[in-house]
C-alpha cells in the first residue's frame, strides 16, 4: 500500500488539532479558522508547513473546493459568498451509531468486492455498483446529446485506470471523467481514493474547478449529493 499523499497527511494532522481543541471544555461550541490556526501552530509538522494564517486559509480553501477536505474533516461549514474571503466555522464532530450504515452501499466493506459488484440496475438496464452511481447515471442520460461510458479506460503515462464515468458532450466535443467516492467511512477505501486522485494529478488531469475535465463527487448527505450532481451536469452541458 502506497503512503498517503502529503496533503491528506496534513489534513489528518489538522483534524487531530481540531479534535484536541474541541475536546477542551473552555473552547466555544463553534470556532473560526484563526482559532484553529492557533492550535495548528502547536504541532511541529504543521507549524513548519504553514508559514502564516493566510497560507493556512489558502490550503483550507483549495482542499474544500476540490472536495477532499470534507472527507477528512467533516465537522465544518463554510460561507463562500465572498469569493476572496471564505468564512470558516468549525465545531465538534457528531457521530451516531447509524452513521456508517448511511454510507455503505454493499454488504461488505472490502474494496475489491465493492468494485466488482454490479448489482444495481438503472432504468435502461445498465448495471452499476451503487445507488449513488445510479443516481448520477440516470441524471446524465436525461440529456440526449451526452454519450456515457461506465468503467471507461483512461490511459496514463505508464498505466491505465478506469473512470466511473466517461462523458462525451457531442455538441461541444468535450470529454469529462467523473469519479464518485461513496465509501469514505472506510480507511482502506479512503487510501484508494486519494491514490486515484493523485494518479489523475500526476498524469496531467485537472478538475473542472481548475479548468480541466475531471469531476469528483463524495457522498456526505443526500441533499449535498443531489446539489453536486446538478451542479456538475450543468458544467458538462455548458462547456
Amino acid at each position: 500500500m502506497k503512503s498517503l499523499p502529503e496533503e491528506i497527511k496534513i489534513l489528518k494532522l489538522i483534524k487531530v488539532r481540531l479534535d484536541i481543541l474541541m475536546a477542551n471544555g473552555e473552547t466555544a461550541v463553534e470556532i473560526r479558522s484563526n482559532e484553529l490556526y492557533d492550535s495548528v501552530k502547536k504541532d511541529p509538522v504543521l507549524n513548519t508547513y504553514f508559514k502564516d494564517g493566510k497560507m493556512f486559509n489558502q490550503f483550507l480553501r483549495e482542499y474544500h473546493n476540490n472536495g477532499i477536505m470534507k472527507q477528512i474533516i467533516p465537522n465544518y461549514n463554510v460561507d463562500t459568498f465572498n469569493k476572496n474571503f471564505y468564512q470558516w466555522y468549525f465545531s465538534t464532530e457528531l457521530k451516531s451509531k447509524n452513521e456508517s450504515r448511511k454510507l455503505v452501499e454493499t454488504k461488505k466493506s472490502d474494496l475489491a468486492y465493492y468494485k466488482s459488484s454490479l448489482n444495481i440496475i438503472a432504468e435502461d438496464g445498465t448495471k452499476l455498483r451503487s445507488l449513488q452511481e445510479k443516481n448520477i447515471y440516470e441524471n446524465l442520460v436525461k440529456c440526449n446529446y451526452l454519450t456515457i461510458f461506465y468503467d471507461a479506460q483512461i490511459q496514463g503515462s505508464y498505466e491505465r485506470k478506469y473512470a466511473d464515468f466517461k462523458i462525451v458532450n457531442r455538441l461541444t466535443q468535450k470529454t469529462f471523467y467523473w469519479e464518485h467516492f461513496g465509501m469514505t467511512h472506510s480507511e482502506k477505501y479512503l487510501e484508494s481514493m486519494t491514490e486515484k486522485i493523485e494518479w489523475y494529478r500526476n498524469n496531467g488531469f485537472k478538475t473542472v474547478e481548475n479548468k480541466g475535465n475531471v469531476i469528483y463527487t463524495y457522498y456526505s448527505t443526500e441533499n449535498k449529493f443531489e446539489k453536486d450532481i446538478k451542479k456538475f451536469i450543468e458544467i458538462i452541458l455548458r462547456k
